[in-house]
């Protein structure tokens, strides 16, 4: 009987610990965040950004882009680490002009001049990149049929949810459409949620959740503009 219940019990034992270990460092890392904001708060006062913040941008105001490098050299921190990060804007190197960057010009020629992907090649492009080139075509084209879904249902609804309402277990606005506020409050977009954007900017909504990044340390006072 107890050779029997042995597997049972070690099975339940070895996901109980892998449980365990997960909430612990769930909760290690919501005590980092806490700090962080906390630390923000102590800095530069009380409308200082927190970590992962949801802030409320208009689209259209977003034509400009940094990606990872750009980030790294002005913090020398990964993109990802740096939402709530207060900086000096002078030391961050001039954004891109958003509409010569592929996946929103892909994105225009679809839904706005009503090309397919396949004409206009994204999905052989795909097959050709680092992300992407080991799926099967398949899957890809799978990818871009979930993404004119998404097109389909923002337009009915006439919005963007934030995240929490579309994973109620998401913490706070992470994976979110993520934006740097520069100077004079200028919305930089960070290169998470491309799609997301373009199909906010093609539909022309007025108002989208976004992530807040990096943000200028004059600008802190205009944070309150994006805040609901």
């Amino acid at each position: 009987m107890i050779k029997k219940l042995l597997p049972i019990m070690l099975s339940f034992y070895k996901k109980l610990k892998n449980k365990t270990t997960s909430l612990f460092e769930k909760l290690k890392r919501r005590v980092k965040i806490f700090k962080f904001d906390l630390s923000n708060k102590q800095k530069y006062g009380r409308d200082a950004p927190r970590f992962l913040e949801t802030l409320w941008v208009d689209p259209r105001e977003i034509d400009t882009v940094i990606g990872k490098e750009e980030v790294y050299n002005a913090t020398g921190l990964h993109r990802s680490k740096v939402s709530g990060l207060i900086v000096d804007w002078d030391n961050v190197d001039e954004p891109a002009p958003l509409e010569e960057e592929f996946r929103i010009q892909y994105c225009y020629r679809h839904w706005k001049e009503k090309e397919s992907w396949e004409k206009i090649g994204v999905i052989d492009f795909m097959t050709t990149t680092k992300k992407y080139g080991s799926w099967p075509v398949e899957n890809i084209k799978a990818r871009f049929q979930m993404l004119d879904q998404a097109f389909k249902e923002t337009k009915k609804l006439g919005r963007l949810k934030p995240r929490k309402e579309i994973e109620p277990g998401n913490f706070r606005e992470h994976d979110g459409i993520y934006v740097h506020i520069a100077k004079n409050g200028k919305p930089v977009f960070g290169g998470n949620g491309y799609h997301r954007l373009a199909i906010a900017k093609i539909l022309e909504l007025e108002e989208i959740p976004v992530c807040v990044g990096m943000v200028d340390k004059d600008s802190i006072p205009l944070l309150k503009n994006y805040r609901k």
